[in-house]
């Protein structure tokens, strides 16, 4: 694979990765909103609790006041306050619920803070990896400036040996009509001593 296929490769894992972090930050913010709605609930409901125990303890004094007056209305008052009992268990019950809520909650966080470190961690290596692409990059960048300014040079080298090898073809070119200029030259010369010698034989 090309090295600018393997970069383009990269830089999609990471705007992948950035696209899964962006929607699971938001799933975890939408989690955070839904656990602090329903700690509003609970703040409320313990204000609800605390204020009709103080209107049970106004009711306690009232029914103090008026024990004597009310001995008729005893059964009814413990009846009252056996329900109150189960009340106050279910509190307590609702209360402990609730102490497991804020355990589970507290771990929950806890878990979050761990993968925060670890995703902010990744980006860090991350970081680095994009500034040892950009110095691996910054070399290629100066080779293929060396790599081509040699293949200019060779490209001139060319040029002048195919100038050089047009002229010697040239000469060559020349040099061959001269010589079979001299050829038939030649022979001229040797028909003609040939003639000579006839001619003197006959003599």
């Amino acid at each position: 694979m090309s090295e600018v296929k393997i970069l383009e490769t990269l830089v999609s894992r990471f705007d992948q990765l950035d696209k899964r972090l962006d929607s699971k930050f938001s799933q975890i913010d939408k989690r955070f909103d839904k656990i602090e709605k329903k700690l509003g609930d609970h703040d409320k409901r313990f204000d609800q609790i605390d204020k009709r125990l103080d209107e049970h303890d106004k009711r306690f004094d009232q029914i103090d006041k008026r024990l004597d007056d009310h001995d008729k209305r005893f059964d009814q008052i413990d009846k009252r306050l056996d329900d109150h009992d189960k009340r106050f268990d279910q509190i307590d019950k609702r209360l402990d619920d609730h102490d497991k809520r804020f355990e589970k909650i507290e771990n929950k966080l806890d878990d979050h803070d761990e993968k925060l470190n670890n995703i902010e961690t990744k980006l860090t290596e991350h970081d680095q990896r994009f500034d040892k692409l950009d110095n691996v990059l910054a070399e290629q960048d100066i080779k293929l400036f060396n790599i081509n300014k040699t293949l200019k040079k060779h490209s001139d080298q060319f040029d002048e040996l195919n100038y050089t090898i047009n002229k010697i073809h040239d000469q060559t070119a020349r040099l061959s009509l001269e010589q079979g200029k001299l050829a038939v030259k030649i022979d001229q010369l040797k028909n003609a001593v040939a003639d000579n010698n006839e001619k003197k034989q006959i003599i």
